[in-house]
């Protein structure tokens, strides 16, 4: 898949998932980020404003940009790896430090990604998910919500609102399944409970009709919900995280979803190549020596 990258010149060509995401990235959020006492160990472009303290993004250290900011940039006590592109205006003190260069008031398409663009393909993206043919059903053994994968490459299942909050088991997951779990509901907790089975880059939670996402945990899995505003209080989440707003302090570590791309029913097909025509992601840049870095304005 070739990367298309929108209003940045680009140095290097970046690894994109069967999302046509960044591999690289942690978080996507089209609207805020607000957080405190955490951390995203990946990079992270947020389309509206970021407000963040004894916070830090890309501690992996991946190279060239860590962190792009359609608004403005809230930043106190923490650190920003790799470099950062703000389109609005940036507030910090001596205790952030940026490792990398940073630009400060930048127009929208020196950002390098359209997020419009960005979240109208997503949600299509994530519509033609949970139009997919369930290939099993979830049983509930004792409280425990049980997903047999039956080795499949591919195996796809609908999870109801009200279950979210119970223990998750996954079985029969081979080394290739990729697994799609699609909630139905627009407000979702998923409370503080067990994910069994779960293997970080190979499993999906897709959320095509949700609003709002409740997560206090810790799972290895992916969440693909570019309407949804998520209040993440506690946890971790091995996995990359699409969302229309992010709030709270559930650290997000590496594991890409690195799925295969699910073939939908013909009557999706044609909905499915809409949702994969525009792919967006980060252009790779020479990595910086990590030392404090000088503030351009634009």
């Amino acid at each position: 898949m070739t990367a298309v990258v929108i209003g940045v010149p680009a140095l290097g060509q970046a690894t994109t998932n069967s999302l046509g995401l960044d591999s690289g990235l942690n978080l996507m959020s089209f609207g805020d980020l607000v957080s405190s006492n955490s951390d995203i160990q990946g990079r992270v472009a947020v389309g509206g404003m970021v407000d963040i303290s004894s916070y830090s993004i890309n501690t992996s250290g991946l190279s060239g940009i860590g962190l792009t900011v359609g608004g403005d940039l809230n930043f106190a006590n923490g650190q920003i790896h790799g470099n950062t592109l703000v389109g609005g205006s940036l507030s910090t003190n001596q205790t952030g430090t940026f490792f990398g260069t940073v630009q400060v008031a930048q127009p929208s398409a020196a950002l390098g990604i359209n997020f419009a663009t960005e979240k109208q393909r997503l949600h299509n993206l994530s519509v033609s998910f949970d139009a997919l043919a369930n290939t099993g059903t979830p049983t509930d053994n004792y409280g425990t919500m049980v997903f047999n994968a039956n080795n499949a490459s591919l195996a796809v299942f609908d999870l109801n609102a009200a279950d979210a909050g119970k223990n998750l088991q996954l079985s029969g997951v081979g080394a290739n399944t990729t697994v799609i779990i699609n909630v139905q509901g627009t407000n979702i907790n998923f409370g503080n409970h067990g994910y069994t089975g779960f293997t970080a880059g190979h499993v999906l939670f897709n959320f095509a009709q949700a609003t709002r996402v409740t997560f206090a945990s810790g799972v290895d899995a992916s969440f693909l919900a570019p309407d949804a505003t998520f209040i993440a209080s506690s946890g971790v989440i091995n996995g990359q995280v699409v969302a229309n707003g992010w709030y709270g302090s559930t650290e997000l570590h590496a594991g890409a979803f690195t799925g295969v791309t699910p073939v939908p029913e013909p009557q999706t097909y044609a909905m499915m190549l809409v949702g994969l025509g525009v792919v967006t992601c980060f252009s790779r840049r020479r990595r910086q020596t990590p030392s404090r870095a000088s503030l351009s304005i634009a």
